[in-house]
């Protein structure tokens, strides 16, 4: 279980959750792609080439859709507004499928989400081992993660989650000059196993498609799969593995 925040809105999380998802099924996992943001405001709204026909009630106020991104499935909110009532459940589950690995594009705020992480999509946090925090490689974007950092700490504290693993930095290859000097303390503690995301004009033009990630951003997210099963948070796929 891999969620993804941003440290503030626009920042790439889709971008990454994507990729991610895309590097996860070409390495042999069985992945399934959580989006929980509504339509509207969804930066995977196009990641699959054809909304899948079977949705799913599990709750009054909410549906899940599930659809295909090549061999990784997707599910995605349905309902504009609902996205914060949809916190994990079994609903998310693909049927009998077998899912190895489970990225989570977690929709809203992170400020706000951090208030409270028992409720909505703040309880994908309870769940993982490593969620990843991404941002601009500029000082606002440092600024935004430290509060971030600092609203998530008394969860992380109380054991209710687990901290943040990894900043990943969307928009560079490394910390421009002076940027990474103006981080505060819980920031400074990640700025070394930062994770750099380049800049990609295509995706930046037309955002995620049902077309696999370029192979450089996927390359970019390698470190983490590799730390992963170093660590046994990720197991290996079996050579016999059938696709979804």
């Amino acid at each position: 279980m891999v969620p993804i925040l941003g440290a503030s809105g626009g920042v790439g999380v889709s971008v990454v959750a994507a990729a991610l998802s895309d590097a996860l099924q070409l390495a042999g996992y069985s992945v399934l792609l959580a989006d929980t943001a509504g339509p509207i405001r969804s930066g995977l709204g196009q990641a699959a080439r054809a909304d899948g026909p079977v949705v799913r009630v599990p709750e009054p106020t909410a549906r899940v859709r599930f659809s295909w991104r090549a061999q990784a499935l997707v599910g995605r909110v349905e309902d504009p507004g609902r996205s914060r009532s949809v916190a994990p459940s079994f609903w998310w589950l693909p049927g009998d499928r077998r899912v190895q690995a489970t990225v989570v594009d977690v929709a809203g705020d992170a400020w706000e989400l951090a208030s409270d992480v028992r409720l909505g999509t703040g309880r994908w946090l309870s769940l993982a081992a490593c969620p990843l925090l991404v941002l601009r490689p500029t000082v606002p974007g440092l600024v935004q993660a430290e509060q971030v950092l600092a609203r998530l700490e008394p969860w992380v504290l109380r054991r209710m989650i687990p901290p943040i693993g990894r900043l990943v930095v969307v928009g560079a290859r490394r910390w421009p000059p002076r940027v990474a000097a103006t981080a505060g303390y819980r920031v400074s503690a990640l700025l070394e196993s930062a994770v750099f995301v380049p800049y990609e004009r295509d995706i930046a033009t037309a955002g995620i498609t049902g077309d696999v990630t370029p192979d450089k951003i996927r390359s970019a997210l390698s470190p983490l799969l590799r730390q992963w099963r170093v660590t046994g948070w990720l197991p290996t796929p079996p050579p016999d593995r059938k696709p979804l």
